[in-house]
């Protein structure tokens, strides 16, 4: 019986192309919708973290202040603790803290030739660790780092050697900053993504850095403090433990606490939770789409079932019960949905890669070993299982006022 319902519901369809067509539509525009988002959300959010890992897989910084990540720049809150010496010290005991060095940074007066702007500036304590840190993070385009017998010259990020200023800032130029002349010994590579900051800052000694700052800072402050991490330790862990370490020494709690670790963890955990929030979002607008398209197969049952009730009174004349005809109707929405939800993964497919493909070529470039627009074969699946069951939703109440219907009064229906 169910294969002759199948077929009479496919002969049906088949029918009323254009208006089937057209009830098609809802389903298919809302789960291509949440296809695309929820692989977009994915594939942004694999792409932050191998990101990340690379990067930042043992390196840990701490800054003064509670850090929070929102749809912008990150935000802080609460009074900042003020680190000090004293706190690299007890950081650098830590339990897989190879090495630790602070940092002071400033906005300060740039210029090169006739050109001045306001960069970061980065006064680096032991320009041995940040040194190993920035050549981990990025590596060298020509020259050197900073060495801590170096007072006067500087290394440039990639941005202002070649982007910022109308000219090419190469080695042994001469910047001016705050009025003091700088010689340039190296320039990092490119960074971009989500460090592309680096390529706009210029780092120089501490002790140089604290002449220029001024009473920014006390003499013993620091703005952060970066620590690398040992071979064969899990960063999480150690940027745990500092963090514990660092509450035990000035007294605080989760709740109370000024300062903030930052390892890959702590933007792996923001980062999927903004993603994660945004996605669902995107995907709740397709969802309404999806709504639409049910009101409209639920539109399209009833006058197929006003259309058909002389119909339905026939076959009821012949034997045919009314669950046969509530199934047959239901198998008519289901099909609607299923073929909506099929059509809607392929064209969501589509629109995750022409979007994917946009933001490559139109967007920031990918990393080198990123993967490309990720689909999750349980997204597909959801997609026409719901388009399934939103079909069946909507043909529900058709399909029982179909099944109700008494064989003599339908087959007087003209």
């Amino acid at each position: 019986m169910l294969q002759s319902l199948l077929s009479m519901a496919f002969f049906n369809i088949k029918q009323r192309k254009l208006r089937s067509f057209l009830t098609l539509l809802g389903i298919v525009i809302g789960v291509a919708a949440v296809v695309a988002t929820v692989s977009l959300g994915t594939t942004m959010e694999e792409r932050i973290i191998g990101q990340l890992n690379k990067f930042m897989a043992d390196i840990i910084s701490v800054v003064p202040g509670k850090l929070r990540i929102v749809a912008g720049p990150t935000q802080a809150s609460g009074k900042a603790l003020q680190l000090t010496e004293a706190d690299e010290k007890e950081i650098a005991k830590v339990s897989g803290v190879k090495d630790v060095t602070g940092v002071i940074t400033a906005s300060q007066t740039v210029t090169f030739g006739d050109e001045t702007g306001k960069l970061t500036v980065e006064g680096v304590e032991s320009t041995k660790v940040m040194e190993e840190v920035q050549i981990n993070l990025i590596g060298m385009e020509e020259g050197r780092f900073i060495s801590d017998s170096d007072k006067y010259s500087a290394v440039i990020g990639n941005g202002v050697a070649h982007d910022i200023f109308s000219k090419e800032v190469g080695l042994k130029k001469s910047l001016i900053i705050n009025g003091v002349e700088f010689k340039v010994v190296g320039v990092l590579n490119k960074a971009g993504g989500i460090l592309q900051s680096i390529d706009s800052e210029i780092y120089i000694p501490i002790k140089s850095a604290r002449e220029l700052f001024g009473d920014q800072y006390d003499t013993d402050e620091f703005s952060s403090l970066t620590a690398k991490v040992l071979p064969d330790y899990d960063a999480g862990k150690v940027a745990d433990a500092i963090e514990e370490t660092l509450r035990k020494r000035h007294d605080q709690t989760a709740d109370t606490q000024t300062f903030t670790v930052i390892s890959a963890k702590f933007f792996q955990e923001q980062i999927s939770s903004i993603l994660t929030t945004l996605t669902t979002f995107l995907g709740a607008l397709g969802g309404i789409s999806l709504i639409v398209g049910g009101i409209g197969i639920m539109n399209i049952m009833y006058v197929s079932v006003t259309e058909r009730t002389r119909e339905i009174g026939v076959m009821k004349a012949i034997g045919a019960t009314n669950k046969t005809i509530l199934l047959l109707f239901l198998i008519e929405s289901a099909i609607f949905g299923l073929l909506g939800g099929i059509i809607g993964d392929v064209l969501g497919f589509g629109l995750g890669y022409g979007l994917n493909f946009a933001f490559q070529n139109f967007g920031p470039p990918r990393q080198e070993g990123e993967a490309g627009i990720i689909i999750n074969p349980e997204v597909l699946l959801f997609g026409a299982a719901f388009g399934v069951v939103v079909g069946m939703i909507a043909g529900f109440f058709p399909a029982r006022k179909a099944s109700k219907l008494q064989p003599v009064e339908a087959l007087r229906y003209e």
